[in-house]
């Protein structure tokens, strides 16, 4: 400890660690590395294929209004063919949720709209996409949001789209969904201007789903055929054929002169920095001297670790901090890169950084030291070696530890929540930390 503390305030070489090295060396210790911190709004963000649907709508002091609202194709999952005796009952929607954010005291009313315009489940959509909708609801309902386990809304949709729906049975439309998309090119959630808080369906395991409920003329027992906001493809994969749609009014908000891929330093927003992944808002870490390490010769960081710290006085009743973060790689450009195969460039974990297929580096929210942080040994080393020619990163929000397992690809579980953070732009606040290995001649 008396060391440690030696090394805190002196930054003196602690002399060399481990075995004893082939090159005489000398380990150094820094935490005053230069790092600055902005806020950036990317010109759009994917949001199609989610793994959640938002619809609703609230209004955030810090953010301004935000609104959302979910478009969906519903897929056969069998041929509909109910036979010569079956009787029409009803068609209903259900439709249960697992998230909420803003205020969900009070009531939230939702109103479920025939899509008039095709959907393409192969397209990329965005957070600024729209589709065409027939205006006159095929339903609506009013309830308190309580996402408990279990949660569930049903919707009971118009008699006259059930029973269109009903009349394909054992026609060529009921056979395939290339056809049945002709008929029903999809449905979409449309939040209401009196709401107060955001409503996520989860999209995955046929969760959203849409039942034709009849009986037969010969049993009156009631029986049900199921359509789901899954698409099977050739390969037998499935993908969510929707998207969600975000948008926000930030007038009057220190936000409201944002625009797209331009950087608002932490100096102009009252020493802050914003994060809200469904707009596109992400917090750009930039360290524009790292290379300045290698002034006494070459180099080799040893450890590197970054940390951020949320500001806490910004988190409301049912405005709370996202659980997860991680590291997106950017540039001057204040563009995402991508890897070779479309997946977002996300920070890796240390340890996997060089498998054939590296985990990405997720942040837990450390309720001890409340913050979060990432360990960037190996790509400091790769930025000062110029393996890579970023020196900027952008934060931003996940809600899984399993990013892009099972298949997925990574922005069905990124882009899609409303969640909101604050970070303190105070420079004690936003730390890197380093040892590094200078090589002595």
């Amino acid at each position: 400890m008396v060391i440690l503390t030696a090394l805190l305030f002196s930054c003196d070489p602690p002399g060399n660690i481990g075995v004893t090295p082939l090159t005489p060396v000398g380990t150094i210790y820094t935490d005053t590395l230069t790092v600055k911190t902005s806020t950036v709004l990317a010109d759009s963000v994917r949001t199609s294929s989610p793994d959640i649907y938002l619809a609703g709508r609230y209004v955030d002091p810090l953010f301004g209004t935000i609104t959302a609202s979910a478009f969906f194709r519903m897929s056969l999952e069998f041929q509909l063919d109910l036979g010569t005796t079956a009787v029409y009952d009803s068609l209903v929607l259900y439709t249960p949720y697992n998230y909420t954010y803003g205020d969900t005291l009070q009531p939230q009313k939702l109103s479920v709209h025939r899509v008039t315009e095709e959907m393409d489940a192969a397209k990329n959509y965005y957070n600024n996409s729209s589709v065409a909708y027939n205006t006159t609801p095929l339903a609506s309902k009013t309830f308190f949001a309580r996402p408990q386990a279990n949660a569930s809304l049903s919707f009971r949709l118009s008699d006259d789209l059930g029973k269109e729906i009903f009349a394909l049975s054992g026609t060529p439309a009921g056979q395939t969904n290339t056809e049945f998309y002709k008929a029903l090119k999809g449905l979409s959630l449309i939040q209401d201007a009196s709401n107060t808080a955001v409503v996520g369906f989860p999209a995955t395991n046929r969760a959203l789903n849409m039942k034709l409920w009849y009986h037969t003329t010969t049993d009156s027992l009631a029986k049900s055929f199921q359509m789901s906001a899954v698409l099977a493809t050739q390969t037998g994969s499935t993908v969510r054929a929707g998207f969600n749609r975000v948008s926000a009014d930030r007038s009057g908000t220190a936000l409201a002169g944002i625009k797209p891929l331009q950087s608002i330093p932490s100096t102009s927003t009252n020493n802050r920095t914003y994060v809200q992944d469904a707009l596109g808002i992400r917090t750009k870490i930039e360290i524009p001297y790292l290379k300045s390490l290698a002034s006494r010769g070459a180099i080799s960081i040893n450890r590197a670790e970054l940390s951020i710290k949320p500001d806490l006085t910004a988190i409301q009743p049912g405005l709370t901090l996202p659980p997860y973060l991680v590291l997106l790689e950017t540039d001057a450009s204040n563009r995402m890169f991508y890897s070779s195969i479309g997946y977002e460039s996300i920070v890796h974990n240390d340890a996997s950084a060089y498998s054939e297929i590296p985990d990405p580096q997720i942040s837990l929210y450390n309720t001890r030291y409340k913050n979060f942080t990432w360990l960037l040994t190996t790509q400091l080393n790769a930025m000062i070696t110029g393996f890579k020619k970023t020196n900027s990163f952008f934060v931003t929000p996940v809600y899984t530890t399993a990013l892009g397992q099972g298949g997925t690809r990574f922005q069905s579980q990124m882009n899609n929540r409303v969640s909101r953070l604050i970070l303190s732009g105070k420079p004690e606040d936003t730390k890197l930390i380093v040892f590094y290995t200078v090589a002595k001649e």
